[in-house]
């Protein structure tokens, strides 16, 4: 892949300063520069060149104009260098098929399905009766696709992903290698002595321009819908449990835990292995630091942190307590003693 520099410009809105023909075949690290690359940099504050640098060409802010950079390459000048930089991996990446298109002969397509234009599946793929995809979707090697689901345009699935029965993924959906989509809900009643299966009937419906990644969990729900909202973001390991309802624009990294029938406003993050009970309301914008457990409901806007999770204020202020532990029990104990006497 080749790209002039005024390309570049033209695809990221950065205003350039150097040679407009000049070619770019790489996109680079900041540590790892190339000649013929190109790389970002977010901030010029305490700019630090380290030996032998050399790029084609960088992004910078604005506000390098009005300062001498201790570089001599090509500079691109952004507003937001880092989403300048992303508009370009963007189009990079777009210009890279990571598939084969087409229909590969070894996929099990049922004559009850309907694919839309230009998709693709992989192979050994399965597709089962009544599922309808959209335009453009791709479907990678060894995807179990159950009967009925829904799946709109644009969306990619990477191998190993299931998307069971009567499941609805909307436009622009991708699901990294590994999701599961529409797994059974956890849900036994104990009667008798024994736990026996509540089945769960309902389904998952996936918004548009939701990512779910690596071998995470979407589990269906037992009567209704579970719902992730458009353009969350969900990490490697989540699971999300029957009946929750995620906003829109939510964040949840790593080994976090929702269990079932919890809301979720729009606009949430919850940081790596946070734990939230069921039945809760986490309201809108809300904050959830690593490793948090919740077990009550929450407001809009309030950050929260720790186990179980209050304010973020409260919490601090405990711990600062907790840090002078062992010397307040010392105080205590000579009191005591004194008292005694």
């Amino acid at each position: 892949m080749e790209l002039t520099l005024k390309k570049v410009a033209e695809i990221t809105g950065a205003e350039l300063a150097g040679d407009e023909n000049f070619v770019i075949k790489h996109i680079c690290d900041l540590a790892e520069p190339r000649p013929d690359g190109i790389c970002y940099l977010s901030r010029i504050e305490n700019v630090t060149v380290p030996p032998g640098f050399a790029a084609g060409a960088i992004i910078v802010p604005q506000a390098a104009k009005e300062k001498e950079l201790p570089l001599k390459t090509n500079f691109l000048y952004a507003q937001n260098p880092e989403w300048a930089f992303t508009l370009l991996v963007q189009y990079w990446d777009a210009q890279t098929p990571k598939h084969t298109p087409g229909i590969h002969p070894t996929a099990v397509i049922s004559p009850l399905a309907q694919l839309g234009k230009n998709v693709s599946v992989g192979a050994y793929s399965v597709i089962e009766d009544g599922v309808v995809i959209g335009a453009n979707t791709v479907i990678f090697p060894h995807v179990y696709i159950g009967k009925r689901t829904q799946i709109g345009q644009n969306c990619i699935l990477y191998p190993q992903v299931v998307v069971r029965e009567d499941c609805v993924l909307k436009n622009h959906v991708i699901l990294q290698p590994g999701a599961k989509i529409g797994n059974d809900g956890f849900g036994f009643i104990f009667h008798e002595g024994r736990h026996h299966k509540i089945p769960q009937i309902g389904n998952v419906i996936i918004e548009d321009d939701v990512e779910i990644q690596a071998n995470s969990c979407v589990d269906r729900a037992k009567l209704a819908h579970t719902v992730v909202g458009a353009n969350t973001k969900v990490d490697n390991l989540v699971q999300i449990a029957h009946n929750v309802k995620v906003g829109q624009g939510c964040i949840m990294c790593s080994q976090v835990g929702i269990a079932g029938t919890t809301t979720l406003g729009n606009g949430v993050v919850a940081a790596g292995q946070v734990g939230i009970i069921g039945h809760l309301h986490i309201g809108n914008g809300v904050q959830i630091a690593a490793q948090s457990g919740v077990t009550c409901d929450i407001p809009d806007g309030v950050p929260y942190f720790g186990t179980p999770a209050k304010p973020m204020k409260e919490m601090l202020r405990i711990l600062a307590v907790q840090g002078k532990l062992p010397e307040i029990y010392k105080e205590l104990k000579l009191i005591k003693k004194a008292v005694e006497k």
